[in-house]
């Protein structure tokens, strides 16, 4: 581990306290005894670091992609749209439904409650600190099985910027003789589309397979970037002389993107763990922090094969 390296990883451990993180590039100790394939509970963290961003140039010869075998995290209190028992919509196209209980023993990438994360501490200190920005922090429970049968997990968070935020990607669990961790997430940052001339040419951002469009009458304006957007559509439309403040704004947001890259930062790293331990993969911008912890709940040994089943 180099200077910058082991700095980094000292400022992260002295903020988080008491836990004592693993830099990913450590040698590991003595293999598993045994197969680990089975249940796990996995937590994951992951946060930029503000006053870096725009310090270094970083490479944008990038290749962003999804993998064609990808599951996506689940929320197990999310609502499901009404149907009709012929499968026609309601009159009421607001209309939804409670979605089914459950079991979170025995379902996989469902995301679990707060209360049963180990992270929220560590979690909680890097949101109050105004030197970090804390993009992604979920638990979830899956089979962690070899690396042809496994699948990539979809990772998203961070701000919204148009059909994307500003993390993305996704990370690969596997296991042969130890525990392997695939990350394939970036980090993107945006400026609002004002008809500026781009300096730098980044690569498109795929859509995220699981992407859902959500049909809105307006922008949500929880940002400053959003309110310069919304505000740069108003004065477009005064120009244009047809402004209207009761149109849908739907037209003027696909005449053009709404945002325009300013910088992508890449994660890809392929690393060993140990299950139990809290590791930290290091990077001058976006870091991760990801505990992996055996599950031994009362259904899991019954279901690891069927859910392990690609």
């Amino acid at each position: 581990m180099n200077f910058v390296s082991r700095l980094s990883h000292n400022i992260i451990t002295g903020l988080l306290g008491a836990s004592t993180l693993f830099a990913a590039s450590s040698v590991l100790a003595q293999a598993p005894k045994s197969n680990h394939e089975g249940w796990y509970q996995v937590e994951l963290i992951v946060f930029a670091r503000k006053d870096d961003a725009g310090q270094e140039h970083w490479p944008n010869n990038i290749k962003l992609r999804y993998p064609g075998d990808w599951a996506e995290l689940k929320d197990p209190n999310a609502t499901i749209a009404a149907t009709n028992p012929d499968g026609t919509s309601p009159v009421d196209a607001n209309s939804t439904l409670s979605a089914p209980a459950v079991d979170l023993t025995k379902e996989p990438f469902y995301l679990l409650p707060a209360a049963e994360r180990q992270l929220n501490a560590q979690a909680k200190r890097l949101e109050n600190n105004s030197r970090f920005e804390l993009l992604f922090h979920q638990a979830w429970r899956q089979v962690i099985t070899n690396k042809k049968a496994s699948k990539a997990i979809l990772i998203n968070g961070g701000q919204q910027f148009g059909q994307h935020q500003a993390l993305e990607g996704s990370i690969r669990l596997s296991v042969a003789t130890y525990l392997e961790l695939q990350t394939n997430f970036w980090y993107s940052q945006f400026d609002v589309n004002v008809g500026q001339e781009v300096t730098r040419s980044w690569p498109e951002i795929p859509l995220r397979p699981n992407y859902a469009s959500v049909n809105t009458s307006g922008l949500s304006l929880d940002s400053n970037l959003e309110l310069d957007q919304a505000l740069a559509n108003e004065n477009q439309q005064w120009e244009n002389g047809n402004f209207d403040p009761n149109a849908n704004n739907a037209a003027t947001e696909t005449a053009a993107p709404e945002y325009v890259t300013r910088q992508i930062i890449l994660l890809q790293q392929e690393r060993d763990m140990r299950s139990g331990e809290v590791h930290y993969l290091d990077h001058p911008v976006l870091a991760a922090i990801i505990q992996i912890t055996p599950y031994t709940g009362s259904s899991a040994a019954n279901t690891s094969a069927a859910a392990a089943t690609p």
